[in-house]
């Protein structure tokens, strides 16, 4: 059984350093047999990726690893808060290119929430309560097939020296099943991102009680991402990711091509 990783960073995004073609070459030695590759596509002005994107030089280097041979390639785009920037977003890049688009949330008005600083300076609770319902904005705007990361907050939780065995089920259950329900209407897949297992959090994005509700919920439309930026953590944590899809119920994950979502066996 072959995985698929629809979360990948490749050398044309600023914060990554693999080049296409070298990942797609690892890819096939790890049994992976498709990378959705994203390249990040940030409007944030207080962003490090802000201005990076160079859709010409990204889409080049996808065909180089085509050629080159090894996972099969699949095209994508992050776009970050795409609730506050899709609409300039959308004029930086042809639609008609690309196999998936995939939506992210990384700040909160002026404050990125992957690092301890909100955490130090607010209070927790109305923090998360913020990204949530922000994160049911960007899935009620549309536009993307593939909700990253959600709960990735717990990254700057961890870093702020926080507990991060919260369940927002029970404390938001109302907003999560909306967001969850709204996916699920829109047929916007859910991303088990599997970066959290590799970092201090020790945890995915979603966490399990996430994942659980959305499969209560009815929903079934999901893809698992390693986040991959550098080579030493190329791949991390699929396995253990589809594991814990079994776990709550998923008989399937999948993929997008042609911007169709592709259901695939878990094992």
């Amino acid at each position: 059984m072959q995985h698929n990783d629809m979360h990948v960073h490749t050398s044309s995004s600023p914060d990554a350093e693999i080049p296409a073609s070298r990942l797609c070459l690892l890819g096939a030695g790890a049994g992976v047999g498709r990378i959705g590759f994203v390249a990040h596509l940030d409007l944030h002005p207080g962003d490090f990726c802000h201005g990076g994107f160079r859709e010409e030089e990204y889409l080049a280097e996808l065909d180089l690893a085509e050629k080159a041979g090894g996972s099969s390639v699949l095209r994508g785009l992050e776009i970050g808060e795409p609730h506050r920037f899709m609409a300039g977003a959308v004029k930086m890049f042809s639609p008609e290119g690309y196999d998936f688009i995939t939506g992210a949330l990384h700040w909160l008005g002026d404050r990125m929430i992957l690092e301890e600083k909100p955490f130090l300076c607010e209070e927790a609770l109305p923090l998360i309560e913020e990204y949530y319902r922000q994160t049911l904005s960007i899935v009620r705007g549309g536009g993307v097939d593939i909700l990253a990361h959600m709960g990735i907050f717990r990254r700057g939780m961890a870093r702020a020296g926080l507990p991060v065995d919260i369940d927002e089920t029970l404390l938001f259950p109302g907003l999560l099943s909306d967001i969850l329900s709204t996916m699920i209407e829109g047929g916007i897949a859910l991303e088990l991102n599997t970066s959290g297992l590799r970092r201090p959090e020790r945890t995915t994005y979603p966490t399990l009680p996430v994942l659980k509700l959305y499969h209560e919920l009815g929903g079934h439309r999901v893809t698992i991402g390693s986040d991959t930026h550098r080579e030493e953590h190329v791949f991390f944590g699929l396995e253990k990711g589809r594991d814990l899809l079994e776990l709550c119920g998923f008989r399937g994950y999948g993929y997008f091509r042609l911007r169709e979502y592709v259901h695939c066996p878990l094992h």
